[in-house]
Parts: C-alpha cells; sequence; structure tokens
C-alpha cells in the first residue's frame, strides 16, 4: 500500500512514487534536480526529462537519457490534457523491454501545462498520472514552480500527489492518491481550508465511474465542511456514489452526529 509523506529531498524517491516538488528558486531547481538525475545511473534506471535543455540536463550527459521539450514539440503552445500519462506510460514499458530497472522521470510543469490552465485541469491530469505511476516501474517528479503557477493551482497539484516536497507552508493539509484499480487514497486532514481542492478532485474522479471507493486509513479528521463537500458532490452527479473506507473512530463518529449516515446521502461509511 502507497503512504502519503513529505520528503526533505528527493533523494529517497523510489519505483512508484509520484512527487509533487513546489520549487521556490530557479538556483534550487539546478541543484536538486542535478542530484536526482544522477541517482539514476547509479541505480539502473532509464532517465526522462520533461522540459527545457536546462543546465541541470546539459551536465548530466546521460547515454540513456531521454530529453522532451513539449514547448518546441508543439511550437510554443504546451501539450494536450493527455500527453504526459501517454508518454510516461510508453518509456516505462520500453523502459523494462530495455533492462532498466525503472523509468526515472522530471517533469518541468511550467513548460508542460498550457498558460492559464485551471485546478481542475491540473487535478485530473496528475490524478491519472498517478494512476499510472502506482502501477508500472516509474517514478515521477513533478517541478512547480514558485512563484509561476497561481496559489490555486500550486494547491491542487499538491493535493494530489502522494509525496510532497518544498517549502512547509506550501504543504498541503490533505493528499489523494491512487491506491489500487477503482480506489483512491486520502490521507492528512479535509477541512475548510482544503474544501476547495477536495471538491475539485473528488468530481473528477466522480465522473469517471459510478461508485468512488476513498481508503482512509491515513485521514485523522474531515471537518463537517469536508463532509458537507463529499455530499453535495456526490448528490451533484446522478448515479455515482462514494464509499469511504478505514475511517477512524473520530470521523465515524462525527459523519454519525452531523446526519450523514442518512440512506439519502450517496455517501457511506463501510468497514
Amino acid at each position: 500500500m502507497r503512504i502519503a509523506r513529505s520528503v526533505a529531498s528527493l533523494g529517497p524517491v523510489d519505483v512508484g512514487d509520484h512527487v509533487c516538488w513546489v520549487v521556490p528558486r530557479p538556483d534550487d531547481f539546478q541543484r536538486t534536480a542535478r542530484g536526482y538525475l544522477s541517482d539514476g545511473t547509479h541505480l539502473g534506471d532509464k532517465v526522462m526529462v520533461v522540459g527545457s535543455s536546462s543546465p541541470a540536463w546539459l551536465e548530466f550527459h546521460a547515454p540513456q537519457g531521454v530529453l522532451v521539450d513539449p514547448v518546441v514539440a508543439r511550437g510554443g503552445v504546451g501539450w494536450d490534457a493527455d500527453a504526459l500519462v501517454s508518454l510516461v506510460r510508453q518509456e516505462a514499458e520500453t523502459a523494462g523491454r530495455e533492462g532498466f530497472r525503472a523509468l526515472r522521470v522530471l517533469a518541468q510543469m511550467d513548460r508542460i501545462w498550457p498558460a492559464g490552465i485551471t485546478a481542475e485541469q491540473v487535478a485530473d491530469q496528475e490524478l491519472r498520472l498517478d494512476a499510472v505511476t502506482g502501477g508500472t516501474a516509474a517514478m515521477v517528479v513533478c517541478a512547480y514552480a514558485s512563484p509561476g503557477f497561481a496559489p490555486k493551482v500550486l494547491e491542487q497539484a499538491a493535493s494530489v500527489h502522494p509525496h510532497f516536497t518544498g517549502h512547509p507552508a506550501m504543504a498541503p493539509s490533505f493528499q489523494m492518491f491512487n491506491d489500487a484499480m477503482d480506489c483512491w487514497s486520502v490521507s492528512g486532514v479535509v477541512d475548510a481550508d482544503g474544501a476547495g481542492a477536495f471538491r475539485t478532485a473528488v468530481t473528477g474522479l466522480l465522473r469517471t465511474t459510478a461508485t468512488l471507493r476513498l481508503r482512509c486509513d491515513g485521514l485523522q479528521l474531515m471537518d463537517a465542511v469536508g463532509m458537507q463537500t463529499l455530499a453535495e458532490v456526490a448528490a451533484t452527479l446522478p448515479g455515482r456514489k462514494v464509499l469511504l473506507e478505514r475511517a477512524n473512530p473520530t470521523v465515524r463518529r462525527c459523519w454519525e452526529l452531523l446526519g450523514f449516515d442518512d440512506p439519502a446521502v450517496p455517501a457511506e461509511l463501510v468497514p
């Protein structure tokens, strides 16, 4: 089972990890990216940089490396929403056939996302990418420059990765990520502060499945705002239902006290 966590650096990143890296300064990117890429050569990984030919890449000179610049490839307009997911899946399969341990990806998101990308689009893309990362021999670090992206976009990006690194002030209050087929884990605290990002993530997932399973082993607390948000999202999509699995006694008690254990609410606590 994957476990959400914040990491102090990219050193511990391993196969199956999907990391949101909020980069505060350009010089931080060069130094940290170089170390992350170099680790791949020592461990037998195939390295792929999706972004610009930055100094971190130029100094790396990996013969087994792949560099893809979406801006150049698409004439400066960035990629559509499916391109990164498709590329990672394809290159991970190729790396396996070529005998590499794994595919090690560094994605510069300011070179991938089109200008004006919304939080909803980021959530959709990152959640689908997480499902691919967790199910293949790949690890993906998504580098988000700050400043560079709107605060709402950064908050959304951080909340839909199982791993986060960057300034502690940017760490998400909750994290949602793929746990198994048609099952997603929620960890941390879902309250008024993160309700907007939570609404966006759940809405996107519910549009793709009739029954959304949310595994709550790592969920510490969901307050009244979080519960109301969950119930409202499920109610706005007829025929959809949310199952909350393995919630702790505090969450279960609050759910009951606030009246959400009503059969009319299309969200249910299950063992």
